[in-house]
């Protein structure tokens, strides 16, 4: 194929070299510019400039020691990493532990409030009968007055009207 090629150009030429090429020179050369000799572009003409990039072993130098920096950083940042992964451990144990601790206080509480409710109960029911029990020795202290009373008429003891009146008269309440 390049053999093709080859003849190819070589029968139908090149058409750019055929047009001629003018060349023309200036009659008087220029005059040469004043320098300005000042110490700064003195400066300027024996240092390297900044722009110019560094060579290979400088390039490795600056790539190396960035590595290193970034190195420790990440080490710094696996420690770090470290000791809150830790901490979130511990943390998380002091959750479980103080929610264990929590229901048996939640369980305890509980049954501190059944207890208390049944003895209010118990006690609501002893004032209750306490109550009754008044009531009751005040029926039997007044059913024993008539009775006494009774037994005094059938033996024909006179009966004086404030007796009779006090019997009647239901007893102050305390």
């Amino acid at each position: 194929m390049m053999i093709c090629l080859a003849i190819l150009v070589l029968l139908t030429g090149c058409g750019i070299i055929e047009e001629p090429i003018e060349i023309t020179l200036p009659s008087k050369p220029a005059p040469a510019a004043a320098v300005d000799q000042s110490d700064k572009s003195m400066e300027r003409r024996f240092t390297e400039p900044s722009d110019i990039a560094p060579g290979a072993v400088e390039s490795a130098l600056m790539w190396s020691q960035k590595y290193d920096e970034i190195s420790v950083k990440t080490e710094k940042l696996m420690d770090k990493n470290t000791a809150l992964i830790q901490k979130n451990s511990d943390l998380k144990h002091k959750v479980t532990k103080l929610e264990l601790e929590l229901e048996q206080t939640k369980k305890e509480i509980d049954q501190a409030n059944t207890f208390l409710q049944e003895m209010h109960l118990e006690l609501t029911q002893w004032k209750g009968d306490v109550l009754g029990f008044r009531d009751e020795m005040r029926k039997a202290d007044t059913a024993q007055l008539h009775a006494l009373s009774r037994i005094l008429k059938i033996l024909g003891a006179e009966m004086s009207e404030p007796a009779s009146s006090e019997s009647q008269q239901a007893p102050p309440k305390e």
